[in-house]
């Protein structure tokens, strides 16, 4: 068995695996040059040569791992949000590395692993290393996976013989349903604009305006609107969720939560970065956007004690815009 054979061996029903050689990635310069983005290194020439991560890089392994999620149960009367399917359970950059480490170790290789975490753009990764091809979405599209996936990827100075590309066609064509369900026109036919996103927006530290706060929704964490429209995303594999509370966020808990609460829910999944306060204040604009009622009155008046000055002026702002539906 070859070394690219034993690396191909540890795909799994959710996974996908492939290998791309580690020279610059010199084709996306003059997109990153004229494109703002949040989040990433600053440094255009640290996301484009993989050799300024490792001197000696010569091949690059990445995976590919399913978040695609369902529920499968009933939804009761509680207040509830909306939270990501990537930001259900644990955190993927865990389960990711574990994975990574596993193949790295297996093969006695040196490498060093990214899991969202690395200066390169993880999706002209992927697409290089054969999972698949950019979407209208901007996600990738994988046959096997859909564009539910997160990537992960080794860059190792051993030379592998790169995965053969089979995405040379055009897997959109004609299709613009992730164009027509994005709530917030965030999805070009030509680009993409990250500042009206509503994933970006549940993250963003400061919401300026009530565009943005209305565009939220019930969202306490991400948005997944351009995933569950794409045909692509149909017939793959799919984990099944039975408890309503991951699903869907109970927003009374979520307003309620102690460090101690946060610490042993949300902060061990993928939203937990962003810290207790931010989903706290997107629970706040959850109940502002949904109907009038007693209870998210009564939970919002208890927010007016909250020594947080932010928090507060969100929660007076929610009670304003509930009364006025009333």
């Amino acid at each position: 068995m070859t070394i690219e054979e034993k690396i191909y061996s540890f795909e799994e029903e959710n996974t996908v695996i492939g290998i791309g050689d580690a020279s610059p990635f010199y084709n996306i310069k003059p997109i990153l040059e004229k494109t703002e983005v949040p989040f990433v290194e600053k440094d255009i020439e640290k996301r484009i040569n993989p050799m300024l991560i490792r001197n000696d890089a010569k091949s690059i392994i990445a995976l590919g791992l399913s978040y695609n999620k369902v529920f499968v149960g009933n939804i009761d009367n509680k207040i509830r949000g909306k939270i990501s399917i990537g930001a259900m359970g644990t955190d993927y950059h865990i389960l990711i590395k574990d994975k990574l480490e596993h193949i790295k170790n297996s093969l006695n290789i040196e490498g060093d692993i990214f899991v969202d975490t690395g200066p390169l753009v993880d999706r002209e990764v992927a697409k290089r290393c054969g999972l698949g091809q950019i979407g209208k979405s901007g996600n990738i599209i994988n046959k096997k996976l859909g564009s539910i996936f997160f990537i992960g990827y080794i860059i190792t100075n051993i030379e592998l013989k790169p995965t053969k590309n089979i995405y040379t066609k055009d897997l959109c064509k004609d299709c613009d349903k992730c164009i027509k369900a994005c709530p917030s026109g965030s999805i070009l036919e030509d680009g993409f604009d990250y500042k009206m996103c509503i994933s970006y927006l549940t993250q963003k530290k400061e919401l300026e305006s009530e565009q943005e706060k209305s565009l939220i929704n019930r969202q306490i964490y991400g948005c997944d609107i351009c995933q569950k429209v794409c045909p692509y995303n149909k017939e793959v594999y799919k984990e099944n969720i039975y408890d309503v509370d991951i699903f869907y966020p109970d927003i009374e808990f979520i307003l309620n939560m102690t460090n101690k609460d946060f610490e042993n829910t949300y902060k061990k999944t993928a939203c937990g970065w962003r810290g207790k306060k931010i989903l706290q204040r997107n629970a706040i604009i959850a109940l502002a956007n949904y109907k009038y009622s007693e209870e998210a009155i009564e939970l919002l008046e208890n927010l007016k004690k909250d020594t947080r000055e932010d928090i507060k002026n969100y929660a007076l702002w929610a009670i304003e815009k509930l009364n006025s539906k009333r």
